[in-house]
């Protein structure tokens, strides 16, 4: 399967979710092509969107690759065995970590969306991203969400590498995916349109979601 673009995969996820969702949820995007992909689903299940920051750690040869992630409070996840593999020592971790915490506070203070911990403790949670590829982002998220006493955790994306989606299977209550691959190479392969999201375009979409008659005000709280 390949989507037209993210709203399209959305839309498609949000029709997986619908008959397995716990109603009343929150449904928490991460920036920047998730939280496109979590407007959709958020309108289909009638629910708050918030936004759940996190950031990967990339490597300073190759700014694709994550070998971590970072969420808000600071909390750092790391793969260590890959962090070997690409000789990378103490001060390159760091300066990764410092480099994911700029890109983040940027985010917080454009976006001015609300943050899922808005909405925590005590209820359920849809965690949506646009693909995993390592999952390390969308694992950060789930303990980020975990920590802060999300009831129940579902991880909702369109397209997912096999072995990421087994991982995450046995950290969260409900794992949704209409396209698992053993042969994933890379997100954008699933998307006829995989433009970059910049983040003025998460702004722009939060900020009509957040006007009045917008497509989830209905379901704020």
């Amino acid at each position: 399967m390949r989507y037209q673009d993210r709203e399209e995969a959305g839309r498609e996820l949000a029709r997986w979710l619908a008959p397995v969702s716990r109603r009343p949820c929150i449904v928490a995007g991460i920036p920047r092509g998730g939280v496109m992909v979590a407007q959709p689903v958020a309108e289909r299940l009638e629910a708050p969107l918030a936004v759940v920051f996190t950031h990967k750690l990339a490597a300073p040869a190759d700014p694709e690759l994550a070998f971590g992630a970072l969420d808000e409070d600071g909390r750092s996840l790391v793969d260590p065995g890959l962090a070997e593999e690409l000789g990378l020592e103490g001060e390159d971790i760091e300066s990764a970590r410092r480099r994911a915490w700029s890109a983040m506070r940027r985010g917080m203070s454009l976006y001015h969306a609300p943050r899922l911990t808005a909405f925590l403790p005590g209820c359920p949670v849809v965690l949506v991203d646009d693909g995993l590829a390592t999952g390390l982002t969308m694992r950060a998220a789930v303990h980020y969400a975990r920590r802060h006493g999300a009831f129940e955790i579902t991880v909702a994306v369109p397209c997912a590498a096999a072995d990421t989606a087994a991982q995450l299977r046995y950290e969260v209550e409900h794992f949704v995916c209409p396209v698992v691959d053993r042969g994933f190479e890379a997100v954008g392969r699933y998307y006829r349109d995989f433009s970059a999201v910049s983040d003025d375009d998460v702004a722009a979409q939060l900020a009509r979601t957040r006007a009045p008659g917008g497509p989830v005000g209905r379901g704020g709280r």
